[in-house]
């Protein structure tokens, strides 16, 4: 690891550690924040496993029917491992598992990174639109509470998100007219024919053949992101009470916590997941014993899938010399 990626780290980590601080000060009895965990019940526990890595398989699944049109034909299993993998690097460094898959795919079946790149943006388009989608349904279904959680979230001022979105399009603006000096001798041309690439694979979702399946799984990853938190709810007594609603604001405010750069949302999702909860009208403590313990679930199952992949994928590697 060079300087400049472990000064990254460590000031992300820092970042991550700085919020969950931030949220364990809020903790009133820490006596009944361990009572709370301690409560949770091991089927919640194995359930909410089993459903994060059926996700992830989903994932791998989709990421499939996106490199086909493009003439890849990656075995299903090998997809999975590295989109696994991926959730396994995020867990250390943040934004770095997308382009970790792609290196990892890239290593054993040989397809562009520019490419596979196109593909994971789409992947994200696709996905932020999920959980705009979510956004809505929670603002429509429990106005007042999405209200509270905003207010408590204390989001930035409207000229700083002009300014971001100004910022944004000028940026969006840039590439494109770099892509298209495709051709030019140079870093430029290099560049441009990376873009290039990337376009490729953001345009294979319009030549994709089985965009039904695509379809469903897309709806499945994002049933089985509210259920591997929803069963966790109903099997720690002092939340099983939560409504559909209320868990779905939930689920939106630790949604938009895992955004945040922290190391596996360490921090900023136990932050966010408490301001849910206080939104809905539980206590911060209990919001924060049930981040704690989802967080903890879901960190055992991304290190246990995602070392596995890993080591399958080097294995792989290493049969094709």
């Amino acid at each position: 690891m060079t300087l400049r990626k472990g000064l990254t780290t460590l000031v992300f980590f820092g970042i991550g550690l700085g919020l969950f601080w931030l949220a364990m000060q809020g903790v009133e009895d820490p006596e009944a924040l361990k009572r709370d965990m301690r409560s949770a019940q091991w089927w919640g526990i194995g359930a909410s496993f089993v459903m994060g890595y059926l996700a992830i398989v989903s994932r791998g699944l989709r990421w499939n029917l996106l490199l086909t049109p493009m003439g890849h034909h990656p075995s299903p299993a090998r997809s999975v491992h590295a989109v696994a993998f991926s959730y396994f690097a995020n867990a250390f460094v943040p934004r770095s598992g997308e382009v970790a898959r792609c290196a990892a795919l890239n290593q054993t079946d040989d397809i562009p990174v520019d490419q596979l790149l196109g593909t994971v943006i789409t992947e994200r388009v696709v996905d932020f639109l999920m959980l705009f989608g979510l956004v809505a349904f929670a603002l429509l279904t429990n106005l007042d509470a999405f209200l509270a959680l905003m207010q408590e979230a204390q989001l930035p001022a409207m000229p700083t998100l002009i300014g971001a979105g100004v910022a944004g399009v000028a940026g969006c603006g840039t590439l494109w007219w770099i892509s298209q000096q495709q051709g030019r001798s140079g870093l430029l041309g290099k560049v441009a024919g990376f873009l290039q690439g990337i376009g490729t694979g953001i345009r294979s979702v319009l030549a994709m053949e089985k965009r039904g399946l695509f379809l469903f799984h897309t709806l499945f990853i994002w049933v089985m992101y509210f259920l591997m938190s929803y069963v966790l709810f109903k099997a720690i007594p002092a939340v099983s009470a939560l409504g559909f609603t209320d868990a779905v604001l939930v689920m939106v405010a630790g949604g938009f916590g895992m955004v945040l750069p922290a190391p596996g949302g360490i921090g900023s999702y136990h932050w966010a997941v408490s301001l849910g909860f206080a939104a809905v009208g539980f206590s911060g403590d209990v919001g924060f014993a049930v981040a704690n313990v989802v967080w903890l679930t879901q960190t055992a199952m991304i290190v246990l899938t995602g070392g596995l992949g890993y080591l399958m994928l080097f294995l792989h590697r290493m049969q094709r010399g």
